[in-house]
């Protein structure tokens, strides 16, 4: 995230160590490594890139308000998904137990929402919308393990889980740069597309990437019963010698995979994340001239030279 300045940066860290300081004796020690975990902070660092010369205070508290959002998250998940690691460091239940799992993540969504309203109501409302719609898309991704859904109801899943908060981000971050109603929402539809790009990429890299590429360890969404896209669009050209796969043990796994993470269904994933990305693009295209426009609407190709670098663009020429 070049547009944010080094200081700017280390005035988010130092906000969210003050709140991990300072939210009770039985909370600091389980959210200070919590927040002082540093991953890509991109949510805030979009609010921040955005909000531009006017980045001042009020915005690092937005910006941390956000990220306070979306730690919470990645505490529930964890518990969740049974996950023992995040980020290389111990998963908070896997610490603290699950009971402290929940109330820890549910401070934080207060305390983000505290945080936004603090500077303005309008900015706690996009905040509980996005975590709102995000807690949706979550529910149904739930509900819908080791189920096919329809490659549309599947987007729409990605929306909310991953597009929402990111959406509240740049719309946030607008707000706080002076933008007219117009601007804030090509800029929270920026937000969006890039949040479902973000997604795909990722299940891209869980299918057919390595580790390094990933961040994380590949191939686990089979094996959970999470069917990303480009195994709906196997399960919708191969049907039953797809799906009969899905039941058959590790090998049958490695089977479906296989057919999943061949080059068709690839290329086809990739031109549903090509939309995704042009959406994005023509959004920021639409916000004030100048470097913040110009570098929003080159990140989305940035994100898909991620998912065909390597491992990806090999398996999509077979």
């Amino acid at each position: 995230m070049d547009l944010v300045d080094a200081r700017l940066s280390e005035a988010l860290e130092s906000r969210l160590g003050e709140i991990a300081r300072t939210s009770g004796p039985a909370l600091t020690a389980v959210l200070t490594p919590v927040l002082q975990r540093r991953g890509k902070r991109m949510r805030p660092r979009l609010l921040l890139a955005l909000a531009g010369d006017r980045a001042g205070p009020a915005a690092l508290t937005c910006a941390a308000g956000v990220e306070l959002l979306h730690q919470s998250s990645l505490i529930h998940d964890d518990l969740m998904d049974r996950a023992s690691l995040r980020g290389g460091t111990p998963a908070v239940h896997a610490v603290h137990g699950s009971a402290m799992a929940v109330v820890a993540g549910d401070f934080l969504v207060a305390a983000g929402l505290e945080a936004l309203a603090s500077v303005d109501g309008r900015h706690a409302t996009a905040g509980l919308q996005a975590y709102t719609d995000m807690c949706r898309g979550q529910a149904l991704e739930t509900a819908s393990r080791y189920r096919l859904l329809e490659v549309d109801e599947h987007l729409g899943v990605v929306a909310g889980k991953t597009g929402a908060l990111i959406r509240g981000a740049c719309t946030i971050g607008a707000r706080l740069a002076g933008l007219d109603p117009a601007r804030v929402a090509k800029a929270g539809r920026f937000g969006l597309a890039l949040g479902v790009l973000y997604q795909l990429v990722d299940d891209l890299l869980d299918l057919c990437g390595t580790p390094a590429q990933a961040g994380k360890p590949v191939g686990q969404d089979l094996a959970n019963g999470v069917y990303t896209l480009p195994a709906l669009l196997a399960a919708r050209l191969h049907g039953r010698a797809f799906t009969e796969q899905l039941g058959r043990g590790a090998a049958g796994l490695a089977a479906a995979r296989d057919m999943a993470a061949h080059g068709d269904i690839l290329a086809e994933a990739t031109r549903y994340a090509r939309r995704y990305a042009t959406t994005a693009e023509r959004s920021a295209g639409a916000l004030p001239p100048g470097p913040v426009r110009d570098w929003l609407a080159k990140l989305p190709d940035r994100l898909l030279d991620r998912a065909m670098a390597g491992p990806v663009a090999a398996q999509a020429a077979r």
